[in-house]
């Protein structure tokens, strides 16, 4: 009797262990594809390429002198200037290309650290409400552009605020976004310990000083932080984008593909 319970769990833990070595080799040629190839680089290169874009087009349409004393007509003179300026046609271009490289950004960063779960979701939700805010910000911008010789300066000046209410509240989706996609980077070890909790440091901060400092008037103070978010892009960005791969004999039981980010 106990020589043939013993013979019926030998034969469950090897059916158990079969089972086993099934699901690592079905999974192995997955986790070997999902190293950095070309166009993981193209993705994780993104990130910095939004913020060179960015930086770029606001560059071209550069900033006019001050003219009238009025606020509303200081806005729509800055228009006309914008109009008249050669190169607006391609600043506009570039944000708009700007726009996409941080779409891509964030949908390669979130595939990335995927297997978090719910972290990695909260960072896709955090990542897709930035982008909206971003777009209604854009095209706030685009309006006053457009109808700058059929506004009274008083509109002008009251679409120019919404505009910076909508760069106060984009505070939180970024922060959202740095914190649960470093968070989920920590758990999936897809970056180091170092820049992982960089960026749960800097999403957190950011989220802290929107929520603490309530309805400020001055939005010079929340340049730092957003300026922390951008470098924890670039850093990121860079960190993937540069990481190296390397290829492994499969019949050695280690993954064909690799990236190493230490």
């Amino acid at each position: 009797m106990r020589k043939a319970t013993t013979k019926r769990q030998d034969h469950t833990v090897t059916a158990v262990e079969r089972v086993g070595a099934l699901s690592e080799a079905a999974r192995g040629p997955a986790r070997g594809r999902r190293g950095t190839n070309a166009v993981d680089r193209i993705g994780a290169f993104s990130g910095a390429a939004y913020i060179l874009l960015a930086n770029l087009g606001v560059a071209l349409i550069g900033v006019g002198p001050d003219g009238a004393e009025s606020p509303g007509q200081r806005i729509l003179d800055e228009q006309q200037r914008i109009a008249e300026n050669p190169w607006t046609g391609v600043a506009f271009a570039v944000l708009i290309l700007a726009q996409m490289a941080l779409i891509m950004f964030v949908g390669y960063l979130c595939s990335r650290v995927w297997d978090a779960g719910w972290l990695a979701t909260t960072a896709l939700v955090g990542g897709t409400a930035a982008l909206f805010a971003n777009l209604a910000s854009v095209s706030i911008v685009i309006t006053v552009f457009v109808l700058r010789e059929d506004i009274s300066p008083e509109l002008a000046r009251a679409l120019e605020n919404l505009d910076g209410a909508g760069h106060l509240a984009q505070l939180l989706p970024l922060g959202l976004f740095a914190l649960f996609a470093s968070a989920a980077a920590l758990v999936t070890r897809a970056l180091g310990r170092v820049l992982s909790w960089a960026g749960i440091v800097i999403g957190g901060t950011s989220i802290v000083v929107l929520a603490a400092t309530g309805l400020p008037e001055n939005e010079e103070f929340f340049l730092w932080p957003f300026l922390l978010i951008l470098l924890w892009i670039v850093v990121i960005s860079l960190r993937f984008g540069f990481a190296r791969s390397r290829t492994k004999d499969p019949d050695a039981g280690e993954p064909e593909h690799h990236t190493t980010l230490s």
